[in-house]
């Protein structure tokens, strides 16, 4: 937040954290980033969790991951690097070290996702790596992205096709990223719904979709169903990652992306039970599904 695009938020003189739902903050002057420091640190203090004792061990194997900075590195793999650490200082069992990078995980020392195996393999040092990364992809093509270095490689075409159709192909993903663990980041933004398989040689991000659907005068057919966010506000990335899910449940299903229709705005997805549409309204702050038979599909 800014004060020049949010002139009416005043921080008051003297107030209690639990009084507000969140902190203004001004990055320019930095207004209100000592409050939210402030209150960080309380709410530190009484959480019984921060309390916890470690050995000695644990807590000279966090010293000796986070040492492995020094050496530029953003990551380590756990498979080799993270348990030779481990075991270099007694703690030989597998099971020991996990339970101690889950600590470290969750009072934000590094980065250490477990939910399948590829990310599970990659003890993360340095967040910026990971936003560095994904920010490779997703982008504004017209802005961030340099076509000739594309061309000089013959991605040229894959190129335009991410950036116009938010279809993006395996080969663009490992020049984009320099092949330097690939397989991670396609799994953690698959995890994440932000990238879902598109068929066997490409990948839908539907963040990357500009085309705007217009309703047609017949409407949309269908039972209809709306996710209203007026009383709040819509957080952007919802419907993106509501087509993710639903292009995934397609392509488990067999149906395949040939009657997917994409919008920024609207998809239509067919689903082993029918049709399923999704429109997203920003001006409403609503999302409306549409459930229809196979057949109604034609007249979308």
């Amino acid at each position: 937040l800014t004060k020049l695009s949010f002139a009416k938020i005043v921080i008051p003189a003297n107030f209690e954290h639990e009084d507000l739902i969140f902190f203004p903050i001004d990055n320019k002057e930095k207004m209100g980033i000592a409050s939210l420091c402030d209150a960080i640190e309380q709410c530190a203090r009484v959480d019984n969790s921060t309390s916890r004792e470690v050995s000695v061990r644990w807590m000279t194997f966090l010293d000796s991951i986070l040492g492995q900075k020094e050496n530029q590195k953003a990551y380590l793999t756990f498979s080799d690097e993270v348990k030779s650490l481990g075991t270099n200082l007694g703690i030989h069992s597998v099971s020991e070290q996990e339970e101690a990078l889950t600590l470290f995980h969750e009072r934000g020392f590094l980065i250490h996702m477990t939910s399948t195996e590829i990310l599970k393999n990659i003890v993360v040092l340095d967040p910026q790596w990971l936003i560095g990364a994904l920010s490779k992809v997703i982008c504004d093509g017209s802005i961030h992205i340099n076509i000739d270095q594309f061309k000089e490689v013959g991605l040229e075409e894959d190129a335009r096709v991410t950036y116009e159709k938010g279809l993006t192909s395996r080969d663009f993903l490992d020049f984009v990223w320099k092949s330097d663990q690939v397989e991670f980041f396609i799994d953690l933004m698959k995890r994440t719904m932000l990238l879902s398989e598109w068929d066997r040689e490409s990948y839908l991000i539907p963040s990357l979709l500009h085309d705007t659907y217009v309703i047609p005068v017949t409407g949309i057919p269908g039972h209809r169903c709306v996710y209203d966010f007026s009383s709040g506000f819509l957080p952007n990335g919802v419907f993106q990652r509501l087509l993710c899910l639903c292009v995934e449940l397609s392509s488990r299903n067999g149906n395949g992306s040939t009657n997917l229709k994409l919008y920024e705005n609207f998809a239509s997805v067919e689903l082993k039970q029918g049709v399923i549409h999704l429109l997203e309204n920003k001006e409403a702050q609503t999302i409306s599904v549409y459930t229809a038979k196979i057949h109604s599909a034609q007249s979308v």
